[in-house]
């Protein structure tokens, strides 16, 4: 339970630091005292301001409770593990630049990791962490009325990796387009991606069960969201997840998150089993 405390700690502390308010940083440099030399104090702002411009890219959840409830996981390097574990991820992305074509649209680098943590097994270890880097640009879709409803266009390239190397290596590169809609209350996305052949060494048959796409909804009614993604290779190897979260105490950036998970690609390491899971904790950002 310390080491649960601990990691709950660390993962507080490094997101809301990314997506919580910049104010009291900004009252503590009106409080320090001014010098002469302007590039100082410059410097002294942005380094007392903690304007590291990192902003929340997918949801950053803690889980302390998740369950898969249809088949026990594989032993990992000799260890037997639970039904019972702790998920949780963190994602941020940076805007480096903006507008080169004259078209609105933002350059974006991203990072997102998700680590499923044997918390509750005798040596507490962690089972399987999924990396993401990504580069990407978004161009937002002006007189979208007029285009389907058609608000924007993300195109990437991704690296996705569970970082063990050897046989148990689960690894792919792919470049992606996404479309964004919203049509009243009523928000999706589209997105669909081409694995590159560099690494196909790796887990060859991984787009069998991963698909090309995925198709996500969004439905929010007053304080409450809640998200369908839907994904499947038509051949039965299909994946639905939801989930919903809804702002605790009155605050603009702790959330009670519930999500569920049913089908393949659930984890790199698993993503030829079929996974029923389901977990509950919180998230700091949508």
């Amino acid at each position: 339970m310390i080491k649960l405390f601990l990691l709950l700690s660390l993962f507080l502390s490094s997101s809301l630091m990314a997506v919580g308010s910049d104010e009291p940083y900004k009252e503590m440099y009106e409080e320090i005292e001014t010098l002469d030399d302007k590039q100082t104090q410059a410097t002294i702002k942005q380094y007392t301001e903690s304007l590291y411009g990192l902003k929340a890219h997918a949801t950053n959840y803690f889980l302390p409770v998740s369950y898969r409830g249809n088949a026990e996981y594989a032993p990992t390097n000799g260890h037997t593990a639970k039904s019972v574990e702790v998920e949780f991820q963190f994602s941020l992305k940076y805007d480096f630049a903006s507008n080169l074509l004259g078209l609105g649209e933002v350059y974006s680098g991203g990072y997102t990791q998700r680590s499923f943590w044997q918390a509750y097994a005798e040596s507490a270890y962690f089972r399987e962490s999924n990396y993401n880097p990504e580069v990407f640009i978004t161009f937002p879709i002006r007189n979208s009325d007029e285009i389907l409803y058609l608000k924007g266009i993300r195109t990437s390239f991704e690296h996705q990796s569970n970082g063990r190397g050897g046989i148990e290596e689960r690894s792919w590169n792919y470049v992606a387009a996404a479309f964004y809609f919203q049509y009243k209350w009523l928000f999706s996305e589209l997105k669909l991606w081409h694995r590159l052949r560099d690494n196909y060494d790796y887990n060859p048959d991984l787009i069998k069960y991963m698909g090309h796409g995925h198709l996500r909804f969004l439905i929010p009614y007053k304080k409450h969201l809640l998200q369908v993604k839907l994904r499947d290779n038509f051949s039965g190897e299909n994946a639905v997840e939801l989930s919903y979260s809804y702002p605790l105490f009155g605050k603009k950036d702790l959330f009670l998150y519930l999500k569920a998970f049913s089908g393949y690609g659930e984890s790199l390491i698993d993503y030829d089993h079929h996974v029923n899971k389901f977990g509950f904790g919180f998230s700091i950002s949508r």
